[in-house]
């Protein structure tokens, strides 16, 4: 018996050795595998990211007035991403290609003479379809005019023709990353941008007036293709994106998750498509106005439907 209970002890000493070691090596490696904050490894903080203050967006939503807070939230929603061009990114790398922004922009993909009819994605203002291809080989809208002045390029990334959609140079991209690029091979060769070790020259931020930005129904464009400033409105809710071709451009038709983002109706959303409820729900995409006003008519509502039923 006293056999066994050195050797019982010698046992649990060895589990909490090891479980000790187990716990050492999951801390190495969770510190090992964390994402980099490129803003932190810069130095930067949040005064690095200050927020627009001109009224850049003004003959938008019929050419209201805003309150400076307003300003700036329009500012915000329409140009801000937060960073998430580096989540884009790897999501083309991680998905073999299938989601593709960059891909998605690219005229060779869908020409920006169809892209509100093809995407439901609004064209922004003072770009054309491009006349040649830029020096990474890849064929995005080409500005005639300047943005807005006040937009600071290396807080919101440069405009890529698409509103919502910012370009970000890719610090990935050094010299051997160039020397594999090929623009035409990027366009045509499957086993090239499905590879994902495949570094792009660009990543894709997006900013929430992507999915919101809309022609205004009070003023819409003559041409959805080719709209003005005036003919915008920024917080309605696109009523006509195809989520699916856009934020799936690669997938090909014959499988299930071909079928099941053909199945999404225009100008919904399905926000929990990537979780694990196995739901497809797309939605409408809700107008951003007047919150304070539906607040509180809902409490009203709510407490109003409570007296009834206690009643």
């Amino acid at each position: 018996m006293k056999a066994l209970g050195k050797g019982r002890d010698h046992v649990l000493r060895l589990a909490r050795v090891g479980s000790w070691l187990f716990a050492c090596v999951a801390l190495v490696s969770c510190t090992k595998n964390e994402p980099i904050d490129e803003a932190k490894a810069a130095g930067k903080s949040t005064a690095d990211f200050p927020q627009i203050t001109a009224d850049i967006f003004k003959p938008m939503d019929g050419g209201i007035d805003l309150s400076p807070e307003e300003i700036m939230g329009r500012n915000t929603w329409n140009l801000w991403t937060g960073g998430n061009q580096h989540f884009w990114n790897h999501a083309a790398q991680d998905s073999y290609g299938l989601m593709d922004l960059l891909k998605m922009l690219d005229n060779r993909r869908f020409p920006r003479s169809e892209r509100f009819k093809t995407l439901g994605l609004v064209n922004e203002p003072g770009f054309r379809a491009p006349s040649k291809p830029d020096d990474f080989g890849l064929w995005l809208d080409e500005p005639v005019e300047p943005e807005p002045a006040g937009i600071d390029e290396t807080v919101y990334g440069t405009p890529s023709g698409v509103l919502g959609f910012r370009l970000f140079p890719n610090s990935e991209f050094n010299d051997e990353a160039r020397k594999k690029w090929d623009g035409k091979r990027f366009s045509e060769d499957k086993a090239y941008y499905n590879d994902n070790k495949l570094i792009r020259p660009y990543r894709v931020g997006v900013a929430c007036g992507a999915c919101h930005i809309a022609p205004n129904p009070s003023n819409p464009p003559a041409d959805p293709e080719n709209p003005r400033w005036e003919n915008l409105a920024s917080a309605i809710g696109n009523q006509y994106i195809n989520e699916g071709k856009v934020f799936a451009c690669n997938v090909e038709r014959g499988g299930f998750f071909y079928e099941m983002l053909a199945a999404q109706p225009r100008g919904t959303s399905d926000t929990s498509r990537i979780a694990t409820d196995h739901i497809n729900n797309p939605n409408a995409i809700n107008p951003i106005f007047l919150l304070a006003e539906r607040e509180r008519i809902s409490a009203f509502t709510s407490t109003s439907a409570c007296f009834r039923s206690i009643g």
